[in-house]
């Protein structure tokens, strides 16, 4: 896919390869859109608004740490010739690739970036105990409480992307989108959590928090104006947990 930046460079179009192979032949959540569309809108958001190649890089790979399917031969195998030079264990078990990824990533585009990654990614496909979808995103939402400015950037540009994506699709199709998320509902709390959160961490009147906080408002009016009207529909009012 076409991946044009305002200011290319060779490490960005090395993270965009990078990305793609980690996010082959995934869609977007109850879509058929190409998944590697969201980490390359990630990238160009942060690129517009003027951010360092650092963040622009993990933008496109802020979700590769959490998705990389380690355990796949195919993809430790495909993996490992992207990196070349023997870099990379294979065969390998899911702790041990995941480990060597990680190295790979700083090597190739440096321990700030791993950083800025390891920052928005959640705690699962690390070989751990499963958290459900609601302790992810309360234990999310607790570190973001102390995030660093580049690493709320990075978190605002996400949600930004995501919450427009999903707003274009409720006025197109209803609230039956939401059930395509795991969280249902409750993925609006989480998004205006996530707004008000890297407001507080980023530089105050920042366009891009700004961006993301009236997205995430008008996320929920929208879905406050689908809800059928009725006794028992009382306003959305997300849970207070940060």
């Amino acid at each position: 896919m076409e991946s044009t930046f305002a200011r290319p460079s060779s490490r960005i179009d090395r993270a965009t390869e990078v990305a793609q192979l980690v996010h082959r032949g995934a869609v977007r959540k109850g879509t058929m859109r190409p998944y590697i569309i969201h980490p390359v809108a990630v990238a160009r958001i942060l690129d517009e608004h003027g951010f360092g190649e650092d963040l622009v890089v993990a933008g496109l790979l802020h979700d590769t740490v959490e998705d990389a399917k380690y355990e796949s031969e195919s993809f430790q195998r495909d993996m490992c010739v992207l990196a070349g030079d023997g870099r990379m264990p294979c065969p390998a078990g899911l702790v041990e690739f995941r480990s060597a990824y990680l190295k790979f990533v700083e090597e190739d585009f440096g321990r700030n970036v791993v950083r800025l990654v390891l920052g928005v990614t959640e705690s699962k496909n690390d070989g751990g105990l499963a958290l459900d979808w609601l302790e992810r995103k309360k234990e999310q939402l607790v570190h973001l409480a102390g995030a660093s400015e580049d690493q709320a950037a990075l978190k605002a540009a996400d949600a930004l992307h995501n919450i427009e994506c999903t707003l274009e699709d409720l006025r197109q199709l209803g609230l039956t989108v939401l059930d395509r998320f795991r969280g249902g509902a409750l993925t609006v709390w989480h998004y205006s959590a996530v707004a008000h959160l890297v407001a507080q961490r980023m530089p105050q009147g920042h366009p891009l928090a700004s961006q993301v906080q009236d997205a995430a408002e008008q996320l929920s009016l929208t879905v406050r104006t689908l809800r059928p009207a009725g006794p028992e529909n009382v306003p959305f009012l997300p849970p207070a947990i940060y």
